[in-house]
């Protein structure tokens, strides 16, 4: 999920920095001001940075916290009817606006949109015991809700507990049951199929996967093998099992379904919904894209897709729609050229594990090699020695 900071002042910047440092991955800010030495005592820049545009030396300063993290800058005073199109890519935005009108302009376009949005109301004066937070439709609001800027002065550490308290909600937005896990796991990625599960079923599958310790497990199925009423009541059941495990949660497809469940995220192929129309209508569920050639890698990065699936790497027969093995090629391309987290999968084995891990992906994913295997979780515990995981 791409996050959106709408104002890098004081809690913005802050705001910026905390997420850096939680390991937050994608990051847009949007500013048109330039650094000044009378705001160094609560926002995050530096003596030397003076003079400079905010958008820029805020990005220097989030890369030396977490230099692999994409930062989109956008250099603008944000007018009305702007904020809608600004932040159409993000998943949820952050209000650090001082302005009360740019406040006001932000919360209801965005709220119209269904964004999910940040904000903050009453930040000036001393007093922090008076600081709670309010949900308002689809916005978050931290603040006192009554300290003027122009009757009290700013107090650095009630800008900076402001600042972790919004970086919370947007943290927990994906890690509660409201939200999601925005981070892809290192490790296991599981697929469940039942086609391929020698007569068992998918829940039954799924338990023993979850209780081996699959990082993550994603639902697959097709319309020709299961009524929708069977698939709900499926991913309903494997929901309680990956909730109870604390292990990510995708269904593949069926983004009615992904809602109605609580799953994590939904995952999409080149033939299914587009990533932007999916953020639209279920912004809290993370959501990956199938690609198998570096322009569609490039397009689910843009249209702001969670993670990326990278294959088919070797030939396969899972998936009866699959297209050609890209090869080992099309995953040095992704790991040299993008910073999204990604899977990889297709054809992947026991024997050409080490070949795929040696060429950069830390996420991976075997099908038939696990649900078709006669023991699951000796066969989990084979691939995890192979990735250096414990057992």
């Amino acid at each position: 999920m791409k996050i959106g900071i709408a104002g890098i002042g004081g809690i913005g910047s802050n705001v910026a920095r905390i997420l850096a440092q939680a390991g937050v991955n994608r990051i847009k800010l949007v500013d048109f001001d330039r650094v000044e030495s009378v705001n160094l005592d609560r926002q995050f820049y530096t003596q030397n940075q003076v003079g400079e545009k905010k958008t820029g030396a805020l990005k220097e300063n989030l890369l030396q916290i977490h230099p692999g993290m994409t930062i989109e800058t956008v250099e603008k005073r944000i007018r009305p009817g702007d904020s809608s199109l600004l932040f159409n890519d993000c998943g949820i935005v952050v209000e650090g606006f001082d302005n009360k009108e740019l406040k006001k302009m932000i919360v209801e376009e965005l709220s119209s949109q269904k964004t999910a949005l940040v904000s903050a109301s009453g930040i000036a004066g001393k007093d922090l015991t008076s600081v709670k937070t309010k949900k308002m439709g689809t916005c978050h609001i931290v603040g006192d809700f009554s300290s003027d800027q122009e009757a009290y002065a700013l107090f650095p550490p009630k800008i900076a507990m402001i600042a972790a308290m919004m970086s919370k909600i947007v943290l927990d937005r994906g890690s509660d049951g409201a939200g999601v896990t925005r981070v892809l796991p290192k490790g296991i990625y599981g697929i469940l199929g039942e086609k391929f599960s020698n007569g068992q079923t998918n829940v039954q599958v799924a338990r023993q996967m979850v209780d081996a310790g699959v990082a993550i497990l994603q639902y697959r199925e097709k319309l020709t093998r299961k009524s929708r009423r069977q698939i709900y009541e499926e991913c309903l059941e494997i929901r309680k099992i990956t909730a109870d495990a604390g292990v990510l949660f995708i269904v593949n497809d069926f983004l009615d379904v992904a809602v109605m469940v609580n799953a994590d995220g939904v995952h999409q192929g080149q033939g299914d919904l587009p990533v932007k129309a999916v953020r639209k209508m279920a912004p809290d569920l993370m959501i990956g894209c199938s690609t198998h050639s570096p322009d569609q890698a490039r397009s689910a990065v843009e249209d702001g897709a969670d993670y990326i699936g990278a294959g088919p790497i070797f030939t396969t027969q899972t998936k009866e729609d699959v297209c050609d093995a890209v090869g080992l090629e099309y995953l040095d391309h992704v790991v040299s050229t993008h910073n999204i987290p990604f899977v990889a999968i297709g054809g992947i084995k026991r024997h050409n594990l080490k070949t795929v891990l040696s060429r950069g992906a830390q996420t991976v994913c075997l099908v038939t090699e696990i649900i078709g295997a006669p023991d699951i979780k000796k066969r989990i515990q084979e691939i995890k020695q192979i990735l250096g995981e414990p057992i």
